[in-house]
């Protein structure tokens, strides 16, 4: 009988010495009270990062920002958002939507000459401002031989490509 209660209260204090819980309190600090500075650090390494969509308020805010340097007003974008959410072409809002950003009068973009005095940095600078990304070396061939064989391929031409390209549409 010994033996038994012997061996019973060595497996209760095994039992109790190896079930407590230990807890620690860490004191963990409110996301909201961060100040984010903007860094000119790549994103991006490469497009296959990118795989979440932007919002329509996202695409939107971002494509005015990439071309007039400026931010929206809240008022324009909310409209702009509520008429691309409403047209089932998301293509075709966005084009058109383009279309009226890249006809505005301030809108940010080098000139033909400034472009094709510098190809390269220009090929790097776009794929910087729209992708968050540079360029890979075929990149940045095959458009600088699709600008310099075509005369009448602009900067707004290559600016609207870039805004209506899938990769852009992701983050």
């Amino acid at each position: 009988m010994k033996k038994q209660i012997t061996l019973l209260a060595t497996a209760l204090i095994f039992i109790l010495s190896a079930c407590k819980k230990e807890t620690t309190y860490v004191n963990q600090p409110v996301v909201d009270n961060y100040i984010y500075a903007v860094d000119g650090e790549e994103v991006y390494q490469s497009n296959i990062e990118k795989d979440k969509e932007k919002s329509p308020e996202q695409y939107l805010s971002i494509l005015y920002t990439n071309l007039f340097k400026t931010t929206i007003e809240q008022s324009d974008l909310l409209q702009l958002a509520e008429v691309r959410r409403a047209i089932g072409d998301k293509q075709m809002v966005d084009e058109l939507i383009l279309n009226d950003f890249v006809n505005g009068t301030d809108i940010e973009l080098p000139t033909d000459s400034e472009m094709r005095a510098d190809i390269e940095q220009f090929v790097e600078n776009t794929y910087i401002r729209f992708f968050l990304r540079k360029p890979t070396p075929y990149e940045i061939y095959e458009l600088k031989d699709a600008i310099e064989s075509d005369a009448g391929l602009s900067p707004e031409l290559i600016y609207q490509g870039f805004a209506l390209s899938n990769e852009y549409k992701f983050y």
